[in-house]
């Protein structure tokens, strides 16, 4: 039987949307007021599944990627990158208004901080950084673990957090590293790129996010550059991985 038959549903109300620019905006949300609302309880790292009243009497269940932190923000947020011809992303970017009720399976996934005092390198292509961003602030909030987060996006202007991150670096000097790609004027992250920075940190762990070709690339270089299997996480290593159309 699937979680999505056995799993108990939460409401939740969009509190606000925020348009992160170029196709992906950001869904804030909140318990549905009630008599006896439900928190919302994530961990850093994870998705939300959403029941989407797509055609009525025919919703679809969609999962996005939750890029706030369970103890440095107020409310929970899922940061989705439309999909033009995607049923769930198109009604979300269509239909979805602040003061709407969804509901939800409880946040799922095991793209989460592990529990050793390592390194962390965080490698984001795209949308992809909503969990990374997510695990960042969280590493930051705590612990004392370093963070070195490479960041891969066409361009400055259309590239989601980057001003929130550089933020976090300057608040965090000498704990935190960004490093960002604008692929348009440097080209994609290569495999060498990716030794390189192994070879400058001391057997950190891994978390990679982005597109299935980019997830490919920088996972078969971390494990080439000598990292163990079990140091390097994708969310798509989740037994139920999100569905973002």
């Amino acid at each position: 039987m699937s979680r999505a038959a056995t799993a108990p549903l939460v409401h939740v109300s969009i509190d606000r949307i925020v348009n992160e620019g170029h196709g992906v905006k950001t869904f804030v949300l909140e318990p549905a007021p009630g008599l006896a609302p439900k928190p919302l309880t994530y961990r850093a790292g994870q998705f939300l599944t959403l029941k989407l009243p797509v055609a009525g009497d025919r919703p679809v269940m969609r999962s996005y990627s939750i890029s706030t932190c369970p103890v440095s923000d107020a409310r929970l947020a899922v940061t989705v990158k439309h999909a033009p011809g995607g049923p769930g992303s198109d009604w979300l970017y269509e239909k979805a208004e602040p003061g709407m009720t969804l509901e939800a399976l409880p946040p799922a996934g095991q793209c989460t901080l592990d529990a050793s005092d390592r390194e962390l390198l965080l490698f984001a292509a795209g949308v992809g950084i909503a969990p990374l961003f997510s695990l960042c602030k969280y590493a930051l909030a705590v612990s004392e673990r370093k963070v070195h987060l490479h960041y891969s996006g066409r361009r400055r202007e259309t590239t989601p957090f980057i001003a929130a991150l550089e933020d976090l670096q300057h608040t965090h000097r000498g704990r935190m590293r960004l490093q960002l790609r604008m692929t348009a004027a440097e080209g994609r992250l290569d495999a060498d790129a990716v030794r390189s920075l192994v070879t400058t940190m001391d057997s950190p762990t891994a978390y990679v996010c982005g597109p299935p070709a980019y997830q490919a690339m920088v996972t078969d270089a971390l494990l080439a550059s000598g990292c163990s299997p079990s140091s390097v996480r994708t969310e798509s290593s989740s037994a139920a991985a999100p569905r973002v159309s």
